[in-house]
């Protein structure tokens, strides 16, 4: 592949066990547009919780894709990629202020905080916050076997890695208008919520960084192949099931909304069990301001309600757009999805449909395009 790259953004690469995203961005005046856009499904056993197992055939797949994506044309090689969040660490620590550099401080203190050997890992931070005694220190990590195998990759892939992130520093990004230049006076407390395919990721995100991340019980995957057993139908026809039934009682007679309630539930149950970490240990940052959801999973209908219901905690849709500017019906228009529903012995006369805005999808490839862009205002 040949590119032009000399006023080219990069281009948001996130790979999952399921399947691959990319975004690549593009400034018009001061306000951000989409100049390609696409996402192709990865074949079981490609990818097994973040490990690269099939190189070449993920290799094919990602040509495909930059060659020919969902929308616009692809005109940079060089790439932001997500590394894979079940092998990622990031957390926010407090560091006691000593004679020596931070730096060999830290050395210290990372295998306290996280569960791996500072030999095997990559590792980054960030001073976010300084008193007379101690800094407040946002660290990133990735082990080298993992790192390494993704650059491995890409470089046979004929792609030029700008920068390796983790999915929950894309994330926000993305999805909070804090995280832009130009709303730098926000100063509120998140839980962000990232419902992926194979796997949910708990975000918490305060006065401006994040504090912490956990996983959570459920998968969006998980529910479809609930919801496709029970109701004996097919995968693409449950995944239309998930959306425009969800936890609606009033659709489908309920069935779905059966079906989704103890996953949700146990969903709920962890993250009452996050918060409560939270408000142990980060209290001085004050409660959690609002819920925000993204992912596939954030698409199952009603599930910011039957949040908000549990928890009394203002609960939404995320808006990875949030940080383009001003967005045009154009620019939405991309990722509106038709979606049409027929469950079996449905005695409705007319099937269901929905429209859907799957933006929420793109939101950690949205996040890594959006960095370079970020940077040239710096």
């Amino acid at each position: 592949m040949l590119f032009s790259s000399n006023k080219n953004f990069p281009v948001g690469i996130n790979m999952s066990d399921t399947g691959i995203k990319i975004v690549q961005l593009k400034k018009v005046r001061d306000n951000i547009k989409v100049q390609a856009l696409g996402k192709i499904n990865l074949e079981k056993s490609l990818i097994s919780k973040g490990r690269i197992i099939k190189k070449s055939e993920i290799i094919a797949a990602i040509n495909k894709l930059f060659a020919k994506p969902d929308f616009g044309a692809v005109n940079n090689n060089e790439i932001v990629a997500s590394l894979p969040e079940e092998n990622t660490f990031i957390k926010l620590i407090k560091v006691e202020k000593t004679p020596n550099q931070i730096a060999d401080v830290l050395e210290g203190e990372i295998e306290k905080h996280f569960p791996v050997s500072l030999k095997e890992i990559y590792y980054d931070w960030q001073k976010i916050k300084e008193s007379d005694y101690s800094y407040d220190i946002l660290i990133g990590a990735a082990p080298k076997l993992i790192v390494n195998q993704y650059l491995e990759l890409f470089n046979d892939a004929k792609l030029s890695v700008q920068a390796f992130e983790i999915e929950s520093t894309a994330i926000c990004r993305s999805l909070l208008a804090e995280e832009s230049k130009k709303s730098n006076k926000l100063n509120k407390n998140y839980c962000v919520i990232d419902i992926g395919a194979t796997r949910a990721n708990m975000i918490i995100y305060t006065k401006g960084t994040i504090a912490t991340t956990m996983g959570l019980p459920v998968s969006s995957e998980q529910i479809t192949e609930k919801i496709a057993k029970a109701l004996e139908i097919k995968k693409d026809q449950a995944e239309k099931a998930k959306i425009i039934c969800g936890l609606d009682k009033s659709q489908a007679h309920g069935i779905v909304n059966d079906i989704l309630s103890d996953m949700i539930n146990s969903l709920i149950k962890k993250i009452k069990e996050v918060l409560s970490f939270y408000n142990d240990n980060y209290s001085k940052y004050g409660p959690i301001d609002e819920i925000l959801l993204c992912g596939g999973g954030a698409n199952i209908k009603k599930i910011e309600a039957t949040i908000f219901e549990a928890l009394s905690i203002k609960t939404s849709l995320a808006n990875p757009l949030i940080n383009f500017g001003e967005v045009d019906d154009n620019t939405l228009k991309i990722f509106i999805q038709s979606h049409k529903l027929k469950l079996k012995n449905n005695t409705e006369k007319d099937s269901i449909s929905l429209k859907q805005n799957s933006s929420l999808v793109y939101s950690t490839a949205i996040g890594l395009a959006l960095r370079n862009i970020f940077l040239a205002k710096i």
